[in-house]
């Protein structure tokens, strides 16, 4: 038994050789159907794909059935064999793409989207709602391709072609963002973009004033580790800490008539200027000094929430205040310290996670004072 669906042929060439490809557009039911996914396992080490992963499932059901649910971008199928394309006038590019019922459509690009989807389809019928999934998907099929040449096709995909850049992505979530906040009556914003979209704010801000005029590298910059070591986007994912805090959350992040986070903005500002006053020979020097790298600044904007509340509790945000309380952090506020050629050890490296964690517990330690008055055992 065979069936067909309306395509459009076009050519294009890999490696040297000329290749037939069809576009279509094809309900999400049909391809979750008849798709399949060569997975590598140790029943099948012939295969070329990944698992699949849970949460990359989950999260594109919920966004397709949260309402924004654009999935633009083509699948790629290959049907191995069976198919074959029947233009509807002689040498024409429109016609019909008939293939074997029984033969499988073998996803090599874009089984995340199918498995989401197809969760998609599990929850709706859970809920008692009809289980036909009223979406459609492109699709690029190839056809007659061996699995090695599926494989290959596997392989340009995902080596070839280039992801949007972090930077570029945090940008237009920014943009969104700030737009929907300066309603009248704005919509819902998840509290995970609401904190990216607050990092990427304050980012914005200290980027545009000393110290940190000139060392962030912002969207479609040239890469320049030595003056420009973070990206906007990595900046404001250090800033992760902060935008946790309870209080800042309440006092900032959810405020409707700061819509930009202008003054969170200035508190991480008015920071980075005491402990450039504190260690000027390290802020003058970016290229051997780890201050302003991601162990600096990982490191100090763990502690930042502690030195905010603090300024909280006293209701003094003047720059005497961020003094006092950075001044206790003793060594980790002197710019030797920070040398990446002669300062501590832990902040020669790489700056891992492992290093920024022990740097910040040396930080609490001398933070924090001894509690006294407790009873004695």
């Amino acid at each position: 038994m065979s069936n067909w669906i309306t395509v459009q042929n076009f050519t294009q060439r890999h490696k040297g050789q000329p290749v037939d490809l069809y576009l279509a557009v094809v309900p999400a039911a049909e391809i979750i159907r008849r798709g399949k996914v060569d997975v590598m396992t140790t029943a099948n080490p012939e295969g070329y794909q990944r698992m699949l992963s849970a949460t990359r499932t989950r999260q594109i059901a919920k966004y397709v059935l949260g309402g924004v649910g654009l999935l633009p971008t083509s699948l790629g199928i290959n049907i191995r064999s069976g198919a074959r394309f029947e233009p509807s006038e002689p040498d024409g590019r429109y016609g019909r793409l008939c293939f074997d019922e029984s033969e499988p459509w073998y996803v090599y690009e874009g089984q995340h989207r199918t498995s989401g989807l197809q969760e998609c389809m599990n929850r709706l019928a859970i809920g008692r709602n009809p289980a036909e999934l009223g979406y459609e998907l492109p699709v690029t099929f190839s056809i007659g391709f061996s699995q090695r040449e599926e494989m290959d096709l596997f392989e340009v995909v995902n080596k070839e072609q280039r992801p949007v850049p972090t930077d570029l992505v945090a940008s237009i979530i920014f943009n969104r963002v700030t737009e929907e906040r300066g309603k009248p009556e704005p919509g819902k914003i998840s509290l995970p973009t609401l904190r990216k979209t607050a990092g990427v704010a304050v980012s914005r801000y200290v980027s545009q004033r000393v110290p940190w005029a000139g060392h962030i590298q912002g969207v479609n910059e040239t890469k320049d580790v030595v003056n420009r070591p973070l990206q906007a986007s990595s900046f404001a994912a250090t800033l992760l800490p902060l935008t946790r805090d309870r209080w800042v959350h309440t006092r900032f992040l959810t405020n409707p008539h700061d819509r930009d986070f202008e003054g969170l903005s200035k508190i991480v500002q008015l920071y980075w200027e005491t402990l450039a006053e504190l260690m000027p020979e390290a802020f003058a020097d970016i290229a051997h000094y780890s201050v302003q790298r991601p162990i600096g600044v990982y490191a100090f904007h763990e502690i930042l929430p502690e030195i905010m509340d603090a300024c909280r509790m006293e209701d003094d945000w003047s720059p005497k205040s961020f003094k006092e309380k950075l001044g206790r952090l003793e060594e980790w506020v002197q710019s030797e310290t920070w040398h990446r050629e002669t300062g501590q050890d832990i902040v020669r490296g790489s700056g891992n996670r492992a290093a920024i964690a022990v740097v910040v517990e040396r930080m609490r330690t001398l933070y924090y004072e001894p509690l006294t008055g407790l009873p004695e055992e």
